[in-house]
């Protein structure tokens, strides 16, 4: 029996070892996932951002440099067995391969990515049943969100000058695409296509998204004269949305796009 028992307590101690911090997440959508599924434990530090959600417990994480500039020798000191990176932290994976610590990057190209991430990062932490459960309930609301159609066109803008928007290989285009609204601009070659005037005013879109370091919607609709003939212009259909809540790869997405249709039902 007394050995026995120390077995039981060699593999209690090596499986309490197994679910120890062991993560480093410097993609701020994983690390919400992660929260959502109660996997958090295993989060070492993150980057240090202001709006990573559940933002009072984020806030008191260990942090390992900015979102676009992580630091290196912070990550090394903590050991983690992994690290989440984006494009922003690319070059940090070959500095942390020749340090033996596997690095992964999780895709973001369609709100299907995102559900298929929740199932990774649930097997990645042992929270898969936790983890089917929330990318079922997200994609539950996503088939109640297609079911009830705009039905109209528009356009995601995001540089004026030149004038850019997301091409149709990108999550902010599937979004639109979900709550029924074509994306003009989806057939354009690139995901971050370069729009003509001429484009622009014979797609005449219904509607506009715009996420432009703007002090307006005036200083937006000045900053190009094509606008001003456009019906989504002309009909105040017009919406200014951060860039971030529809370039992060969250569930927490679902809230944005439900946001923005109630807007947007009410003035098309």
């Amino acid at each position: 029996m007394k050995n026995i028992s120390i077995i039981f307590f060699i593999c209690g101690i090596f499986f309490s070892h197994l679910s120890a911090k062991s993560m480093v997440v410097l993609d701020p959508a994983v690390i919400e996932i992660m929260y959502m599924i109660d996997a958090q434990d295993e989060i070492l530090a993150i980057p240090d951002m202001q709006n990573i959600k559940p933002l009072d417990k984020t806030r008191a994480l260990e942090k390992v440099g900015t979102f676009t500039n992580p630091n290196l020798e912070k990550i090394l000191k903590l050991k983690p067995k992994i690290v989440v990176i984006t494009s922003y932290s690319l070059g940090l994976k070959d500095q942390l391969n020749r340090h033996n610590i596997q690095t992964i990057m999780l895709p973001v190209n369609s709100l299907k990515d995102i559900s298929n991430n929740i199932l990774e990062i649930g097997k990645l932490t042992n929270k898969e049943e936790k983890a089917r459960e929330l990318s079922n309930s997200f994609n539950k609301k996503l088939q109640d969100i297609a079911a009830d159609s705009i039905n109209k066109t528009g356009i995601f803008i995001y540089s004026s000058t030149p004038l850019m928007a997301f091409g149709g290989d990108t999550l902010p285009s599937d979004v639109l695409d979900t709550m029924g609204i074509k994306n003009i601009a989806q057939n354009v070659s690139g995901n971050n296509p370069i729009i003509s005037p001429e484009y622009l005013i014979k797609s005449n879109p219904d509607i506009i998204i715009y996420g432009l370091r703007v002090k307006s919607e005036k200083e937006f609709l000045d900053s190009n004269p094509a606008f001003k003939k456009l019906k989504a212009v002309k009909n105040n259909n017009i919406y200014f949305l951060e860039l971030h809540s529809l370039l992060r790869g969250s569930p927490s997405i679902i809230d944005e796009i439900l946001h923005i249709k109630h807007i947007l039902s009410k003035k098309v």
